[in-house]
């Protein structure tokens, strides 16, 4: 048996030095401190204080978890990797971990909840990229699919319309077969099914109307007119107007200008 000669705070905030038999033995944090009573000339047998030292692991990874999770809502996985940083074993992990969920500082289903509503919110991102999200943050298929229940279909549509608008002016200088398929394809990519995407740029009108879809196409011509400036004439030709027709402008409005330029030349 050893007995506890001194007990002395440490220079971190709740860690406390053991002293057994006038010697340093281990350190421990106060609520192991509390758990098992420790005081000045209790004594202490080998089991009991390789206990008290495990005790103290957990709580030391509990901890560092409590202070990870301070700074925003976190994952089961997150935490574990956190807490395998800081090279902290798997059994000690699991312990802090369990603690921290019977305390309800870990839920992954609240999470996916929260980062669902938050992603309706602040930069805006459609279901398929949350759901890829969720995944790689560790959170169940189940608690994906009943966060993923509250984002509804006309919500998708109104966030939806918002970022196309945006879309639209990115890709001004595009043909309005072009820029719709882009608009698409850009909504695809934050996440939104092409089914929402051709629903939002068939009810918005994205597309140019018949001066601005002109002067784009005039623009592209006249770049693709000096590009090719050393083809024969024939050649020339035939590369400018394929490679309008590629950018989704019409014939009608392509010959037009074809007919301009090669009256310039």
């Amino acid at each position: 048996m050893k007995t506890i000669t001194k007990i002395a705070t440490q220079k971190k905030s709740g860690r406390y030095s053991i002293d057994l038999d006038k010697q340093f033995a281990f350190g421990v944090s106060e609520s192991v401190l509390i758990k098992y009573g420790l005081a000045k000339g209790r004594e202490l047998d080998d089991t009991l204080i390789e206990q008290i030292k495990h005790d103290d692991e957990i709580a030391k990874a509990f901890n560092t978890a409590i202070n990870y999770l301070g700074h925003a809502l976190r994952t089961i996985k997150q935490v574990k990797q956190k807490l395998t940083e800081k090279e902290i074993s798997e059994d000690i992990q699991a312990q802090a971990i369990a603690q921290l969920k019977e305390l309800g500082y870990l839920d992954d289903a609240n999470y996916a909840m929260h980062y669902v509503s938050t992603k309706k919110l602040i930069s805006p991102k459609g279901p398929n990229t949350i759901k890829m999200d969720l995944k790689q943050a560790g959170i169940l298929e189940d608690d994906i699919e009943v966060a993923l229940a509250s984002y509804t279909y006309e919500e998708q549509i109104e966030i939806a319309q918002k970022m196309a608008i945006k879309f639209a002016n990115t890709y001004k200088r595009e043909s309005t077969r072009a820029k719709q398929q882009k608009i698409i394809q850009a909504l695809a990519n934050k996440g939104f099914s092409f089914d929402i995407g051709q629903t939002v740029v068939s009810e918005l009108d994205v597309g140019n109307d018949d001066t601005t879809e002109l002067d784009n196409v005039k623009r592209q011509a006249e770049k693709l007119w000096h590009r090719y400036r050393n083809e024969p004439v024939s050649q020339r030709q035939y590369k400018t107007k394929s490679h309008l027709y590629t950018k989704g402008y019409n014939r009608e409005v392509i010959d037009i200008i074809m007919l301009a330029l090669e009256s310039e030349s």
